[in-house]
């Protein structure tokens, strides 16, 4: 019985032998490695916002919460390490070598990443909206505009990243600290639109937007947009009172062939009318300040029903005596 026992224990012990797997140890007291990161929050586009819509415009880039630095290996591109840090960096724990590192915004709203294990295939993107928006977006087909290519997406939040080839030494007695420096930069384009001439905003409920041959994501690990179409869509501001529609949108770019791209937009008043108003871009997406202006004029015609705008009327009270029996 002994025997038996001794040679089952040892059996279990050959085995955790076997399935242990040396992981190299990495002392930060020996070596400390401080990622410096550097943030353009400039937006491409030039706005002048003196406009009074009704949603939120963002003027600048907000500062990101959390960022993730990837390690990823010169011959393969394969990921090797990774470390959370704040948005201005923080120490890392990574072993000597030379890197490819890719940093990239964590936790946006729109945005999800797919692909991490390898640099050429880290890939960010956003969902596909609902079908209804799809069956939409077929309404300004049928009136003779070119038929759009891939899903409809939503816009895709900002997203910084830095990409740097980096060394990371052997550490000697003498240095006890290497700094990386990298710059982290918007990788979705950003651009604005105004509707310079809407006569009769005011009886607008709600306007949204569609712009089509979209980069479908953005590979971001090796710098290319994607290739594969879809068509962006996102909200519209409504300046009721200057009689404008305003907003702006984030792109992971225009496809780079020789396609056209539509801005749809569609506006539905406060009887619940729908318009639909269509706009070749193409040629917008070359301006420098990034600033899309549609010169021709959209009417909107007065609702049928009574009360219809945004300044609905109430009639004054008629005095009624009425007896209320209690008991």
């Amino acid at each position: 019985m002994r025997q038996v026992r001794w040679i089952i224990l040892s059996v279990m012990a050959l085995l955790a032998v076997v399935a242990c797997k040396r992981m190299p140890l990495y002392d930060l007291e020996e070596k400390e490695v401080q990622l410096d990161l550097n943030l353009d929050l400039k937006l491409d586009v030039k706005l002048n916002l003196d406009v009074h819509v009704d949603i939120e415009i963002d003027t600048v880039i907000p500062t990101p919460e959390h960022m993730k630095a990837c390690f990823y290996d010169l011959e393969t591109d394969a990921l090797r390490y990774t470390e959370f840090v704040g948005p201005t960096g923080g120490l890392i724990n990574t072993p000597a070598g030379q890197y490819d590192l890719v940093v990239y915004q964590f936790g946006t709203e729109y945005i999800q990443i797919r692909g991490e294990g390898d640099r050429n295939t880290i890939e960010a993107f956003t969902s596909d909206i609902t079908t209804t928006k799809g069956a939409t977006l077929r309404g300004f087909t049928r009136e003779g505009v070119e038929e759009p290519q891939g899903p409809v997406i939503y816009s895709p939040d900002h997203m910084l990243v830095a990409r740097e080839r980096v060394v990371i030494p052997e550490m000697s007695t003498e240095s006890h600290t290497i700094t990386i420096h990298a710059e982290a930069s918007d990788v979705v384009e950003t651009y604005g639109f105004w509707v310079k001439t809407v006569i009769g905003a005011e009886y607008i409920e709600s306007c949204e937007a569609f712009v089509t041959n979209q980069a479908r994501s953005s590979f971001f690990g090796r710098g290319e947009a994607g290739k594969e179409p879809a068509t962006i869509w996102f909200p519209v501001g409504v300046d009721r009172q200057k009689g404008m529609l305003f907003t702006v949108f984030n792109t992971f770019g225009k496809l780079p062939d020789e396609s056209r791209c539509y801005l749809h937009l569609l506006i539905r008043d406060t009887d619940g009318k729908e318009y639909h108003f269509s706009e070749d871009i193409t040629d917008d997406f070359e301006d420098s300040d990034h600033i899309i202006e549609v010169d021709e004029e959209i009417d909107v015609p007065e609702p049928e029903s009574h009360g219809g705008g945004i300044d609905p009327t109430v009639d004054p009270w008629d005095e009624e005596d009425i007896d209320v029996p209690i008991g």
